[in-house]
């Protein structure tokens, strides 16, 4: 019975690898759309919509990653957060009081 490894990585460990990903990702971007300008006149339409096709699946890619990295890099208790916390206290607080 093979056994699964688990990783366990910390916030920067992870950072770092999404950043390797978003920046090799935003290469292929970069060379989708070389491709797509300079073949507009070369390429047969099934190839160019495919070329399409695979330039939009990396831009999700990098978008998806993108609000990955962003969601680590916020911090977990965000100001709207706290000001929620304060505002159901001070509810309490009012019902306490008789």
């Amino acid at each position: 019975m093979a056994m699964t490894r688990v990783h366990t990585t910390t916030n920067s460990e992870c950072r770092q690898e999404l950043g390797k990903q978003l920046e090799a990702i935003g290469d292929r971007i970069c060379d989708y759309q070389e491709r797509l300008m300079d073949g507009t006149d070369k390429l047969k339409p099934a190839e160019y919509d495919r070329l399409l096709d695979a330039y939009r699946a990396e831009l999700v890619r990098y978008d998806r990653l993108d609000r990955e990295l962003e969601a680590l890099e916020t911090p977990k208790k965000a100001p709207e957060n706290k000001e929620k916390r304060r505002k159901l206290n001070r509810e309490r607080r009012e019902k306490i009081n008789y």
